[in-house]
């Protein structure tokens, strides 16, 4: 099992942005839970996470849409090559986004809060609940 640890002063360091609460309070469920992310592909550390996003940022930056600075990716897509994110305006955002390539846009998928406790409902089964097909770990590098 890979161990979860996550500088976030450096992440808002390395990507100019306010990691948000909402992300922070999941890492500490998955924390106490004791869930693997690496094993589900899921950013999992500081270093996948500044990898992911800065891949995005390079191989997606002149893409329609465009991705933004702003937007953190924390390592979960819907396995369909669309990717789930949080546009951090600030700490207490409670939002997340679809980058979707078919047709492209930016879809809203509603609260950041239900989102992530439907990640860890999924976490605690194996993937195997009643949203196993909805997310895809995104740490396609390995």
């Amino acid at each position: 099992m890979q161990k979860i640890n996550i500088d976030y002063d450096e992440l808002e360091d390395e990507l100019d942005l306010v990691v948000p609460n909402i992300y922070r309070m999941f890492i500490d469920a998955v924390i106490v839970k004791k869930y693997d992310l690496a094993a589900h592909r899921i950013f999992h550390d500081t270093a996948s996470i500044l990898k992911g996003n800065l891949l995005f940022r390079d191989s997606l930056g002149g893409a329609g849409p465009k991705w933004e600075d702003h937007y953190f990716h924390f390592g979960v897509g819907d396995g369909c090559g669309n990717f789930f994110f949080v546009p951090t305006s600030d700490e207490e955002v409670d939002l997340v986004q679809l980058l979707a390539h078919d047709p492209p846009g930016i879809e809203e998928v509603g609260g950041a809060s239900q989102f992530f406790q439907e990640v860890l409902e999924e976490l605690a089964c194996g993937f195997d609940g009643p949203n196993k097909f909805r997310f895809d770990g995104a740490r396609f590098w390995d």
